[in-house]
């Protein structure tokens, strides 16, 4: 891991993550909010609010999708001022985090996560969002700051995640011991699973691994 000393190379490795990372995570919380809205919100008298409130939603991401940030902003707007209760108004902040991010404006990109892991309906959501937290905190060189927030993810599923960003400020910190530590247990954590996204993660944590060369233990002087 690169230590990025410009404001620029900061921007520039934010994007490049979110741009491999962030529809994957998206989607995911797309699907759970389906079920969630499927269950609490579809069946009982807020369902008109619902459907506004997916239909706004389903507006902004076509004009994300079209290249219209100005609209995806408007649309954003009015989820997070009228819809905030619910599951479209975390996801349309994480949206427009990351359309900032993409204009270099790394300052409204941290509030509308920052909005997200305060106020979002899902715990996902916050996850999502206290990760890409962390991300932006590595590259402004934060790195106590970032690793504090890792330190209160506590859900099971995104460990793997967390110990990977974990081990990526390490390495930026210069601290390859705590590096190798962290890459091996979420190594570990994905060698539980079988299916093609884990195997492809291991080899690229493995790769991390091997960047950091063979493992020293220190020895005792006589």
């Amino acid at each position: 891991m690169d230590v990025y000393t410009t404001e620029d190379e900061q921007i520039a490795a934010i994007k490049k993550w979110w741009k491999e990372n962030w529809m994957s995570l998206l989607g995911g919380v797309l699907i759970g909010s389906a079920v969630l809205i499927g269950g609490k919100y579809w069946l009982d008298s807020k369902s008109h609010h619902a459907e506004m409130a997916s239909y706004e939603f389903e507006t902004m991401m076509q004009a994300v999708n079209t290249d219209k940030p100005e609209q995806a902003a408007e649309k954003a707007a009015l989820l997070l001022g009228q819809y905030t209760d619910t599951p479209y108004a975390g996801l349309a902040s994480l949206t427009m985090a990351k359309i900032k991010t993409d204009s270099d404006d790394l300052v409204a990109a941290k509030s509308h996560l920052r909005w997200a892991m305060d106020n979002a309906t899902q715990d996902d959501v916050k996850l999502i969002a206290k990760m890409r937290m962390a991300r932006v905190l590595l590259a402004e060189t934060k790195y106590d700051e970032a690793l504090t927030l890792l330190e209160s993810i506590k859900e099971d599923p995104q460990k793997a995640g967390v110990e990977e960003l974990k081990g990526d400020i390490y390495v930026a910190k210069g601290d390859k011991i705590k590096a190798r530590t962290a890459y091996n247990i979420a190594l570990a954590v994905l060698d539980t699973s079988a299916d093609n996204v884990s195997g492809r993660a291991r080899d690229f944590l493995q790769i991390k691994l091997d960047d950091l060369g063979e493992s020293t233990v220190p020895t005792r002087e006589s």
